[in-house]
Order: structure tokens, then sequence, then C-alpha cells
């Protein structure tokens, strides 16, 4: 986001206490250790004979989404048969905006679980996810304006398909209870994402994972 503020690569070795699951930056400054992996994705439409593997989109890709850590559920519409998953980019810690092109780039291996819902992703544009605490929905363009705009009727159309609001009740309600946030903005497409609290339903549907 400051190309103009350095200007040769200043590598960093930065390293892990395990023990305490966190990140030495300094002998003052530890960041708590949350790896996900940076790119998650099924295969492609065929929009194009060739799709980099670096921008995200509908498919998912290098979302370098950091709410997608252990305990997470991520939501892809599938365009293939058998969906072709693949992920990689893997991260031990980043923050949301991932402002300079990187986070603490880690080797990992992620242990994931797989569940078709046939037909769910008829209704889906953008990939979708949650965790024990939030529903979250995506947008994602070139322009941070309209990823932002995508995000919030991303936002408006899961509250209206799986809560049952009426159009005016979810953008208001996406507007009281509802952060949107700057998940990546260094690839040539933004990404914003909705944090919707489960905690402000009465009712939500179980999730796999207590906490």
């Amino acid at each position: 986001m400051l190309p103009e503020l350095l200007t040769a690569p200043t590598p960093k070795v930065i390293k892990f206490d395990l023990a305490r699951n966190v990140a030495l930056f300094s002998s003052e400054i530890e960041v708590p250790l949350a790896p996900f992996m940076g790119i998650m994705a099924v295969a492609p439409t065929r929009e194009s004979w060739m799709i980099s593997s670096r921008p995200p989109w509908r498919w998912g890709g290098n979302m370098d989404f950091n709410k997608l850590t252990a305990g997470a559920t991520l939501y892809l519409p599938v365009f293939h048969n058998g969906a072709q998953f693949f992920t990689g980019d893997p991260h031990a810690v980043q923050g949301d905006g991932e402002i300079n092109g990187t986070a603490i780039e880690a080797s990992l291996t992620p242990t994931l679980q797989f569940i078709v819902h046939k037909g769910a992703g008829k209704t889906m544009f953008w990939p979708r996810a949650e965790d024990a605490t939030h529903y979250y929905a995506m947008g994602m363009d070139l322009d941070l304006n309209v990823a932002m705009k995508n995000a919030v009727q991303e936002t408006v159309a899961f509250l209206r398909e799986k809560k049952g609001l009426s159009a005016a009740d979810a953008y208001s309600l996406a507007s009281i209870a509802v952060d949107f946030r700057v998940a990546e903005a260094v690839d040539a497409l933004q990404m914003v994402y909705g944090m919707i609290p489960k905690k402000i339903f009465k009712q939500n549907p179980e999730y796999w994972l207590k906490k």
C-alpha cells in the first residue's frame, strides 16, 4: 500500500515460541499465532482459458482471509465435478488488509474436512464462511468501494435467505450490528467482508465446533 516507503527489500526472520504460541517480532513485541492458508479454492469457471492463481474471485483463491483458521468453515460454490479443491500460501499470522503483501510466511500442513451441500451453491456468488461466533459475507472487486458494496449486498442476501428478514430489515441490521473490514488490499482484486455476530440471533443452527 506504500510502495514509496522502502527503496529496497528488507528481509526479516521472525522466530516462534511454539510453547507459548507466539511470534517473537522483537525482544519487546510478541504476536499471538493464528495460522491459516492464504489460498483456498475450487477449480474456477471456464470464463477464460487461463486464470491467474493470485487474485481471488467467486471460487475462492488467494483470499488471505485470516478468519479461516482452525475451527472455521469456508463455503464455496462448485463449478466442476469433484470440485478440485486446492490450497497453499500458508501464514502463521496476518493482520486484516495484508497491507505490504506479506504476512509471517510459514510451512503448514492443514487438516481439512470436505462436505458437499448439494444445490446450496446455486444462490451463492461470493464465498461465505463462519466460525463459532460469526457468519462472514464477502465481496470482491478491483475497486475497493465496489468490493464494499458487494460485501454489503452479500450480507443483506445472507440475512434475507438464512434469517428470513425483509430487505429493509436486513439492510438496517447490516448497518447496526455488522462490522465490515478489508481482508486484503494488495492483490489486483480487493476483498471486503462483513462480520455478522451470531450472538444477536436468539436461534442459530448448531455449529460443529463449540467455543
